[in-house]
């Protein structure tokens, strides 16, 4: 979720040079393609990312239903976003706004019981294993079959296992990588990470950010890749 507290964000239509201005507060779900999002003013945003399955218990919308879509978030929250939006507004320090925002989604969590009983195994086992583990895997080490695994990630994560778990194998080479800052270690990092070799590497990469880990080391911050970072 993204709050933009001063200025304003336009994104570039898809195969055009024209623009749409997007909502002060907004939504979107996991990418399957990428943005041009930009500003002309000086911007102060404030960016909420959702932990695995957390819109879903937040929202009780399957998060299948958001993927690839930008929302005007009040259509999602209701009008009281813009009461919590003014509030981070007038906020004196980070800590505040971290308050504000804990307080607000406390309030409005659904489904946080059943999903967590569901997910939050699963989810646990991907991290442990940084993401190098099979489906199949994870079939085994779970009570659900391949199909079933599937339904449930789309619909509380918005991605399959595969993607995810690749997702996760990508932050962990990422962390990696920035606890070294030497891009001399790609090949190293990106062994210990599970990729068997350098295109790979690359190639999986790319599919994920749009960007080469060189371009997004250089350029990009965290904000290419669609899940929190995991250490």
């Amino acid at each position: 979720m993204v709050f933009t507290l001063r200025g304003q964000l336009k994104i570039l239509k898809k195969g055009s040079q024209d623009t749409e201005i997007l909502p002060d507060v907004f939504v979107y779900g996991q990418v399957h393609r990428y943005h041009d999002i930009f500003s002309r003013a000086e911007t102060e945003l404030l960016i909420v990312v959702f932990q695995p399955y957390g819109y879903f218990s937040l929202s009780g919308i399957p998060a299948d239903e958001l993927k690839g879509r930008i929302i005007d978030a009040d259509l999602i929250f209701g009008s009281q976003i813009f009461s919590l939006m003014d509030a981070l507004g007038a906020a004196i320090s980070y800590e505040r706004s971290i308050s504000l925002i804990e307080n607000y989604f406390s309030s409005v969590l659904k489904n946080t019981k059943s999903t967590d009983r569901l997910l939050s195994p699963i989810v646990r086992i991907v991290i442990q294993s940084k993401g190098q583990i099979a489906v199949s895997q994870l079939t085994k080490l779970t009570s659900y079959s391949e199909r079933q695994l599937e339904r449930l990630f789309n619909q509380a994560v918005g991605l399959s296992p595969l993607k995810y778990l690749q997702i996760v194998r990508l932050h962990h080479f990422l962390s990696l990588i920035r606890s070294t800052n030497n891009t001399a270690s790609f090949t190293t990092a990106g062994l210990e990470s599970g990729y068997y070799d350098q295109p790979h590497l690359i190639h999986n990469f790319k599919q994920i950010t749009g960007l080469t880990p060189t371009q997004y080391l250089s350029t990009a911050g965290t904000l290419a890749v669609n899940l929190v970072i995991v250490n």
